[in-house]
């Protein structure tokens, strides 16, 4: 009798764990399902209308503002016979208030090739969704038109690939084209030899790059030239003046128009000197005439001819000297004495 109480006790010992187990299996379930709004909360229901849910289920989780408050009730084609997809959602009705006119609800992911979960924008403008009523929506899924950009990008590349495989372009020249390769491994020594030549302080370049002093020179040099520059802007000297006197502006003005009309009467063949570079017979007989001046200089120069004796004949020139001496005595007799050397005589029948 007694051992059959006791294996009756520990059966039902037994059972309540069971049932208890139960118990506790259910409520993490309801949990689970409820999006984290708790087993028994207050629900109501939202749906959305989308082009593409891009393999959105029944079940999948629903976050506003990223916090999970509830999951996907249905999935399936409007009943309007638009073509766009209906999902229902059922949410915590705590995030009622935020769940707006001004919200819109997109595709989202668990991760970035996870499962799919819808986001919705948390809004505290705006009327809030009433139980059954529509939510705005995205009408695309963006992690659909990454994935499409993302094709079409590795398409591309693909493309060019293949041309560089076949030897297009500068690149695929490069890989195919033994001269074209030949000629950049050219430039590149040579590209080389120049760095070196900057990195060593024997040539200009190089000087101008490590050694101080010259860099300290040519900074001096460019504030000196600052200076005039600042100078100049500021009209002191010639080159101020010129940019800052109107009315020296206007004199260099009217020398250059009077220097372009002389140029233009030059050119037209006017005057003497537009003569000599338009005129051929004029400058023949210029130069006819230059030749003979040189003919007779070149005779003077020999000592032909009175002039050239003149300047060649020492003893001419000496005797011309003592003439032109008494001359100058002769004349000085009669400035002193004029009637010793001058006699008038008159005579009357």
């Amino acid at each position: 009798m007694d051992k059959s109480k006791a294996l009756t006790w520990t059966e039902l010992r037994v059972g309540v764990v069971v049932l208890l187990s139960v118990f506790i299996l259910a409520f993490a379930i309801l949990s689970i399902d409820a999006g984290g709004g708790g087993a028994f909360g207050a629900r109501y229901q939202v749906r959305a209308l989308m082009n593409d849910v891009n393999g959105l289920k029944s079940g999948s989780p629903v976050r506003v503002g990223g916090v999970e408050v509830g999951t996907v009730t249905s999935v399936g084609f409007a009943a309007d016979g638009s073509g766009m997809v209906e999902v229902g959602m059922r949410l915590d009705r705590r995030v009622q208030d935020r769940v707006t006119t001004e919200s819109q609800a997109t595709l989202g992911s668990l991760g970035l090739l996870g499962e799919k979960a819808v986001d919705v924008t948390s809004a505290t403008h705006g009327q809030p969704i009433e139980d059954g009523g529509y939510v705005a929506a995205a009408a695309e899924d963006p992690f659909k038109g990454l994935l499409t950009d993302a094709s079409s990008s590795t398409s591309h590349l693909r493309r060019i690939l293949s041309r560089v495989d076949a030897g297009e372009g500068l690149v695929g020249k490069a890989l195919r084209d033994e001269e074209l390769y030949e000629r950049m491994t050219d430039v590149s020594v040579r590209l080389q030899g120049v760095l070196g030549k900057l990195e060593s302080e024997r040539g200009p370049l190089g000087r101008l790059v490590n050694d101080e002093n010259m860099s300290r020179d040519l900074a001096g040099s460019v504030r000196a030239i600052e200076r005039v520059a600042a100078r100049t802007e500021s009209g002191q000297g010639a080159l101020g003046a010129l940019t800052r006197d109107e009315e020296l502006s206007r004199d260099l003005k009217s020398l250059t128009s009077r220097l372009s009309e002389v140029a233009g009467r030059l050119q037209r063949g006017e005057g003497a000197a537009g003569k000599l570079l338009q005129d051929e017979a004029f400058f023949r007989r210029l130069d006819s005439t230059f030749s003979r001046l040189d003919t007779v200089l070149a005779r003077v120069e020999r000592g032909e001819g009175t002039a050239g004796k003149l300047l060649h004949d020492d003893e001419l020139h000496a005797n011309l000297n003592a003439s032109l001496k008494e001359l100058r005595g002769l004349l000085a007799e009669i400035r002193s004495d004029p009637r010793k050397y001058l006699r008038v005589k008159l005579s009357l029948f």
